[in-house]
């Protein structure tokens, strides 16, 4: 299926995205462009939220072994090598209900890069000598954000506000330091399996080569299980905590939001990109643009996965500045909540998060980011389609309306201030 974004138009019915079951329960999308660089990624249906409590951050170890050596590519730098010797940029990422590998090649390498990809994937050797090793990069990695102030509150807060179904998908100290190869093996037993899979495919090749590439170099994956997502209670409330060597104060709001296939999550969208989703937002405009307060930054994002969504505002400003800053966050939602936004402010963001999307579509790798996780959901709708004609749609009355339902819910006020 070639797709071309010109072509679409609000009000056109969203196309559906060209998903094919293979024989081992696996899904194949893809998807054709006209650019020089083709993306491939392979999904997996699984995150931390599968793991146990004694091997919290196991998801994300596991993530990192697939590296350390394949059936074909044997030895600890060899997968990254044979991706630079071909130009490729070979990577992955864990999350809280997902894990994804990918690499980038030019559209003459895809017969190279997807062989890399699928080895690692589905031969990899696990070398127990390099197990141990890699757990030390992991732990330097928690350090960093341990250090990192925003990072710090974050973590901390959602701790506090989702309950103990929450926990980092890195993990923590202990249970990374406790891990074991045995405990590796027997999570990527349960979860990494055919069923739980899918590979996602963008660039500008032919069909042809890509049922090739999979035919050869991905089959017979056995069936595993499917990770139940557990419940989250939104609890109200707060915490202040202080931290030794920070200059800046820290605060942060949590409410709950939609889940990821809510049918309303683009108004969401919208009231969040008015709120606070760029350098127009309200919150921008009014703490930095119009008091000049010393805030180095200001804004308002969506968190979503399956089992648990958060709207959050969060800033950092000179602690003399931080109880003004949290009065006019609070006017700033008033504002939105009250049905006082102007029409233009409505067009002009409508029409900035519709360019957003767009553009981060227009690459293969932006493309493949946008429609592979909903397929591995199970929504085979075009997202790119979708979101950008339901966006259309919305009204500023649907702006004021998802604001009050969403600031009514729960609220969670975290504040971190120097020691």
């Amino acid at each position: 299926m070639l797709w071309n974004m010109s072509s679409f138009r609000p009000g056109s019915t969203v196309s559906q995205l060209p998903v094919h079951r293979l024989p081992g329960g696996e899904r194949l999308l893809f998807m054709r462009n006209n650019s020089y660089i083709t993306n491939i990624q392979i999904l997996t249906n699984v995150g931390s939220m599968a793991e146990d409590p004694q091997i919290h951050g196991m998801a994300h170890i596991l993530e990192h072994m697939f590296f350390k050596g394949s059936s074909k590519f044997r030895g600890g730098t060899a997968i990254s090598r044979a991706a630079n010797d071909i130009g490729g940029k070979l990577n992955a990422y864990t999350t809280y209900d997902h894990t994804v590998f990918y690499i980038s090649v030019l559209g003459d390498e895809f017969e190279q890069g997807f062989e890399i990809l699928s080895d690692m994937y589905r031969n990899p050797l696990f070398p127990p000598d390099e197990f141990k090793k890699e757990l030390n990069p992991i732990l330097s990695e928690m350090r960093e954000r341990e250090d990192d102030p925003e990072s710090f509150l974050m973590e901390s807060a959602l701790r506090a506000y989702l309950g103990s179904s929450y926990h980092p998908v890195i993990g923590n100290a202990d249970t990374v330091k406790a891990a074991t190869v045995e405990n590796m093996h027997r999570f990527k037993s349960r979860y990494y399996a055919g069923n739980n899979c899918m590979i996602s495919i963008v660039g500008g090749i032919e069909e042809e080569r890509v049922h090739k590439a999979v035919a050869e170099h991905f089959t017979d994956l056995r069936h595993g299980e499917s990770a139940v997502t557990p419940s989250f209670e939104y609890k109200a409330g707060g915490v202040e905590l202080t931290k030794p060597g920070i200059q800046e104060a820290h605060f942060s709001l949590f409410y709950p939001a939609l889940g990821p296939d809510h049918p309303d999550r683009y108004k969401q969208d919208l009231m969040n990109y008015l709120l606070g989703g760029n350098e127009s937002g309200l919150l921008f405009e009014r703490i930095r643009e119009e008091l000049g307060l010393s805030s180095y930054g200001i804004y308002s994002y969506v968190m979503r996965t399956p089992g648990h969504a958060v709207l959050g505002i969060s800033g950092g400003i000179a602690p003399d500045e931080l109880h003004l800053m949290e009065k006019e966050v609070k006017s700033c939602i008033a504002r939105i909540c009250e049905s006082k936004l102007e029409e233009h402010r409505l067009h002009r963001a409508r029409a900035s998060l519709r360019t957003s999307i767009a553009s981060y579509a227009e690459t293969s790798s932006g493309l493949n980011g946008m429609i592979g996780l909903p397929a591995l959901r199970g929504d085979t709708s075009h997202p790119v389609e979708k979101a950008l004609s339901e966006i259309e749609k919305i009204t500023l009355e649907d702006v004021h309306e998802m604001a009050q339902k969403t600031f009514s819910g729960p609220q969670f006020r975290a504040v971190l201030t120097p020691a």
